[in-house]
């Protein structure tokens, strides 16, 4: 992924106000040679309000015009900020404001572990219905945010009597 502005100031807070950042943040991105504008600029605190998250570190999110590409979102740790497409929903939003979190906190061995036994234990009958959703696999983070974010892997996690202990294990990530 390449940004055609980059910051114009390079020691900007995501703790800055959105007007200020707005300001010194590209307003053009560059994605796999393809140019968006930006036609929105937020932040995970306003954003995560109204998903009903309490949000204490503010990240700017850049919603960008609608495209045809098949990726709607990305949390790009380098540059501490959230890019949304017009065709992504609020539950992607949810996933990518909870990876600004997660992205930044330490992973505990405890929840290394639980994580381990979680991919051990959850499999395609442990998914209610057709949908079956084995993106936490992937990585510890997209566990994190799945785990917070997508109600088909929520009630998976449920249904083999784990999500009280996620639940346990993942909330240092929010203190």
């Amino acid at each position: 992924m390449k940004f055609l502005k980059e910051y114009k100031e390079e020691n900007i807070s995501s703790q800055n106000s959105i007007d200020q950042i707005s300001t010194s943040i590209f307003s053009v991105f560059s994605i796999n040679w393809v140019q968006y504008k930006t036609r929105k600029i937020s932040n995970s605190i306003e954003e995560g309000n109204k998903l009903w998250l309490n949000i204490k570190i503010s990240v700017p999110i850049y919603y960008l015009e609608w495209s045809w590409w098949l990726r709607k979102w990305a949390y790009v740790k380098e540059k501490d900020i959230i890019f949304m497409f017009d065709n992504a929903d609020d539950i992607t939003l949810k996933h990518e404001i909870i990876h600004s979190i997660e992205y930044n906190k330490p992973i505990s061995h405890k929840l290394q572990k639980f994580y381990e036994l979680v991919k051990n234990k959850i499999s395609e009958e442990s998914f209610d219905g057709k949908v079956a959703s084995f993106n936490f696999m992937k990585d510890i983070h997209e566990f994190i945010a799945d785990g917070y974010s997508r109600q088909p892997f929520i009630n998976a996690l449920k249904k083999e009597w784990l999500y009280e202990k996620f639940l346990e294990n993942t909330r240092y990530i929010f203190e």
